[in-house]
């Protein structure tokens, strides 16, 4: 039998948009499926009426959804299998999106748009994803098959990281970004302890995987994060202004002014480090700052952690969108403050 490629988490919107189609498709696919298993188990008549209850009444897992057309003489004219194409699969399959973002990601999908960010309200999304994954992780290989379970297994894993658990070591795959190959490496150097289940420890996990480039801390405890995924159209500088886009390091500290800005010396104005060890450059504009590092292999700079103390920071995982007003207040109070 040929290899089969095992997924990975997107952390773009180009993508997360390719593999929600690729979801939407499948749904239609299955559903064919499941009406032909109908047919043959309880006959078409018990068929038919079951599916078009299904498609015309509404599906979905909030509000609910329904066909373009909704006449159940046209769907008796038509048949339920022609009735699929009316199906808004797109608008169905939205939640398995919203779990490849918080896996990938640690995002709590669907911000509000007014009002301040809330962390107990991000924190309710994100337990709604996680109680969803748990029933989609054991049943829904019967329509979607087992192509896309991996982002249930994702959901499961940067749960545990959040809330507490433990890890498989596929979820660790997930969320590293590295082969599975690499995670087992990982297993026999002793990096990662396996219990007895062959499970490995939250606190264990994460300290590992902020050592891996691709890992995303997760984004929703960010009060600063506006949850939407990287959008290659909103890089540094272009695209809507209203939000910037900035690298954040291991720990999920993004590069706002208030971690990265300090006075400068011997004259008026700010400064910014950026660059590695050996290659710092010294910047006195946040945003030209902020450019030199997008123009980065790999982007460096010096932050002041929580002892006060300041050293260099790689970055991890995907850059994040932010607020330029809040960008901008803070970089207000800092100089206000050096004045």
């Amino acid at each position: 039998m040929p290899h089969r490629e095992l997924m990975t988490l997107p952390h773009d919107d180009e993508a997360l948009s390719l593999l929600h189609e690729r979801i939407a498709h499948t749904l239609t696919d299955g559903l064919y499926r499941v009406g032909e298993v109908f047919e043959l188990t309880f006959g078409k008549e018990a068929a038919h009426a079951a599916m078009c209850s299904l498609l015309l009444n509404g599906i979905g897992t909030g509000a609910p959804v329904t066909c373009s057309s909704q006449t159940y003489e046209e769907a008796d004219r038509r048949g339920w299998k022609e009735y699929l194409d009316d199906l808004p699969d797109i608008e169905v399959t939205q939640l398995w999106r919203d779990g490849a973002e918080y896996a990938g990601q640690g995002i709590a999908p669907h911000e509000p748009y007014e009002g301040a960010p809330s962390l107990d309200d991000r924190r309710r999304r994100v337990e709604k994803i996680i109680a969803h994954g748990r029933v989609l992780a054991t049943c829904a290989e019967t329509i979607f098959g087992k192509d896309y379970l991996a982002i249930w297994e994702g959901v499961a894993a940067r749960a545990a990281i959040d809330f507490g658990g433990s890890l498989t070591l596929e979820g660790i795959r997930l969320l590293s970004g590295v082969s599975l190959n690499a995670v087992r490496n990982a297993v026999s150097l002793g990096e990662l302890n396996l219990d007895k289940a062959g499970r490995v420890s939250s606190t264990q996990a994460e300290a590992w995987l902020k050592r891996r480039r691709e890992f995303c801390p997760s984004r929703w405890k960010n009060l600063q994060d506006n949850q939407a995924p990287f959008d290659r159209i909103l890089v540094t500088g272009a695209g809507d202004r209203s939000n910037v886009l900035v690298p954040q390091d291991a720990e999920g500290t993004p590069f706002m002014p208030q971690h990265v800005v300090r006075p400068a010396k011997g004259r008026p104005g700010i400064s910014i480090t950026v660059g590695a060890k050996g290659s710092e450059e010294q910047h006195s504009d946040f945003f030209d700052a902020l450019k030199a590092l997008a123009d980065m292999e790999v982007a460096r700079w010096r932050r002041r952690n929580s002892a006060g103390n300041w050293g260099i920071v790689r970055a991890r995982g995907p850059w994040v969108l932010v607020s330029k007003a809040e960008i901008e207040r803070q970089l207000a109070a800092i100089l206000k403050e050096a004045a």
